[in-house]
């Protein structure tokens, strides 16, 4: 489970619970969705969605049979099935018979479907090396030793069809290799999360359901506006949406306002779990925590904040500002000391002439 955080507008604005692992799962799902439209606006692709880039990531790896994508991705296996038809349709993956299993077929990506995965690469690209815009050279350099050192730690291995290990190189390379450590991070946490989760009682859960949760949290939403914030077609949230209607998790119904849209909302059961999802996720950025020193863990968090605001701002700069100006307080407070932020702010006032 991703902390149900990773979709949802209300999050971007301040949602009920941030930290270092909220923020890495944000940043990297905003990444996702902008290198989706990036690839899709006015081209022939444009039926691919965002659900389908974890089929191409992982076919990029390495050849897979359909229960095994399913199982890798948290999804039934008629879901899976149907998905990678639609792939097969649009000439990106295809599939030819298991050597090893005569009863299963392997799915691998095609020409076409590898120059996507590349094209999605570069496109994630450019976006990382925009978000570092706001981020020093040095601190960027930092944050990636970091997460890689992470990374190792945990175990997780990196994308074998991509750039180059992480290193020390220049910012343009830094930026690429957050494409590369986040989102295996995000799927190591999530991972984790879901294990805690069914621990706690919540055995049902999959993966497709916490972008949907996530975006219930505050109020409820129409099916049509969970799928653009989401990146995927309106048929593949009303089908989770059963499949969390089910399990007790949501209700639907139908727009008092306009009959042919379909409202979902939580239950006490949906509320439940969200708030033991903000438990499990203190709980795994306290075991972070001591993977990494008091000051690695400091850095991390203030730089993926600074990332996830610029997330946030994208979508409502209003909102966040509150929350940005408290950022930069801090740090000019540690920066330049008390007498010094009082000079600065006699210097604003001076500079804005006292005008509110």
């Amino acid at each position: 489970m991703n902390t149900l955080i990773d979709a949802g507008i209300g999050e971007y604005r301040g949602g009920f619970y941030q930290g270092p692992i909220a923020h890495l799962m944000v940043v990297a799902h905003f990444v996702q969705k902008s290198t989706m439209d990036k690839l899709t606006a006015g081209q022939p692709c444009e039926k691919w969605n965002l659900a389908h880039e974890g089929y191409l990531s992982l076919l990029a790896d390495e050849d897979h049979s359909p229960g095994e994508l399913a199982a890798r991705l948290g999804i039934r296996k008629q879901a899976c099935s149907k998905t990678l038809k639609q792939l097969e349709a649009l000439g990106l993956v295809a599939r030819r018979k298991n050597p090893g299993d005569s009863r299963s077929s392997l799915m691998s990506l095609t020409d076409k479907g590898l120059q996507l995965r590349q094209d999605s690469i570069r496109a994630s690209n450019e976006i990382y090396r925009h978000f570092a815009t706001d981020v020093d050279a040095e601190r960027m350099q930092q944050l990636v030793e970091i997460l890689a050192g992470l990374r190792a730690k945990l175990g997780i291995e990196l994308e074998r069809r991509g750039a180059p290990e992480p290193g020390p190189r220049n910012a343009c390379d830094r930026s690429k290799s957050l494409n590369l450590l986040l989102p295996g991070l995000v799927s190591h946490f999530r991972q984790a999360l879901m294990t805690s989760l069914s621990d706690k009682g919540f055995e049902d859960l999959k993966f497709s359901f916490s972008p949907i949760l996530g975006l219930l949290n505050h109020e409820e939403r129409k099916i049509q506006y969970i799928a653009s914030v989401i990146g995927v077609s309106k048929q593949a949230i009303a089908s989770t949406a059963a499949d969390l209607e089910g399990a007790g998790y949501i209700t639907r119904k139908p727009d008092p306002f306009d009959k042919r849209q379909i409202v979902l909302s939580l239950t006490s059961r949906g509320r439940d779990l969200l708030k033991e999802s903000v438990v499990s996720v203190r709980s795994l950025e306290a075991s972070v925590k001591d993977l990494l020193s008091d000051d690695e863990f400091q850095l991390m968090d203030d730089t993926l904040a600074t990332l996830y605001l610029q997330v946030a701002e994208h979508y409502d700069t209003a909102s966040v500002l509150p929350a940005k100006i408290q950022q930069i307080s801090e740090q000019l407070l540690a920066e330049l000391g008390v007498a010094g932020v009082r000079v600065l702010t006699r210097h604003l006032m001076t500079i804005t002439g006292g005008k509110s």
